[in-house]
């Protein structure tokens, strides 16, 4: 009996969590249109990290959809050692920003032609109103490429591109056709926001506040490895 309250708590407690806070919802609309949101600092992009920015991108407007604090403090740099293995950003893999845990996943793309991809851009969006992370090979006019989608409606498709939003460039959100990228059907893979999570300390935090038999129930509960595959991409 004691268990299944303490599982009860638990349940309620992550439905807390992850209960966005109190804050304007005009003001969230208008960072996620911000083009200082997008930006990259020059000095946190490597060679080849076309796919952590645009990563990057979606994990800081799940953020500020869910109203946490710190979205600023994500980057390249502290994304870099979870999303990449070898330089090669990992198909699978979980990001803590603000006691959240952002968990990452893959998946290809199935339909032929454009208006067959646009439509499968539309249906996940619908899902993941953080965006979409889309790449492909020799996709873009620079090659190998990869950005973030954010808006599909009417055919008209609309991303955020790093190398329009880095050193002299500060584009935001642009129409697809104004990015670097070809035609929509040349992307292949995705990557995408599979679940949101309380973070292991901020559970645990919560749990010590209203019962310390709570704590003793999650301790050690969250050290799962971190997920890989034999085939990772990231583009150039």
């Amino acid at each position: 009996m004691e268990k299944r309250i303490t599982t009860v708590i638990m349940a309620i407690l992550a439905l807390v969590m992850l209960m966005p806070f109190a804050a304007p919802a005009a003001y969230a609309a208008d960072l996620l249109e911000s083009k200082a949101v997008y930006y990259t600092d020059e000095s946190d992009y490597m060679d080849g990290d076309c796919v952590l920015t645009a990563t990057r991108m979606m994990i800081k407007r799940a953020a500020i959809i869910h109203n946490r604090t710190g979205w600023e403090e994500i980057t390249n740099k502290s994304l870099r050692p979870e999303a990449t293995m070898d330089g090669l950003l990992l198909y699978s893999f979980s990001y803590d920003a603000g006691g959240i845990t952002y968990n990452i996943s893959c998946g290809s793309f199935k339909g032929k032609g454009k208006r067959a991809r646009i439509d499968e851009f539309e249906k996940l969006l619908r899902g993941h109103p953080e965006g979409i992370v889309v790449w492909g090979i020799d996709a873009a006019s620079t090659g190998t490429h990869g950005v973030l989608v954010v808006k599909a409606e009417n055919g008209e498709v609309y991303a955020m591109d790093s190398s329009y939003n880095m050193g002299p460039f500060k584009e935001g959100i642009q129409k697809w056709k104004d990015t670097t990228m070809l035609d929509p059907s040349m992307v292949t893979d995705y990557w995408y926001i599979s679940e949101v999570t309380p973070g292991s300390s901020e559970l645990v935090r919560a749990c010590q506040l209203n019962l310390q038999e709570c704590a003793q129930q999650v301790s050690g509960s969250f050290s799962a490895p971190r997920m890989s595959c034999s085939v990772s991409v990231i583009s150039r």
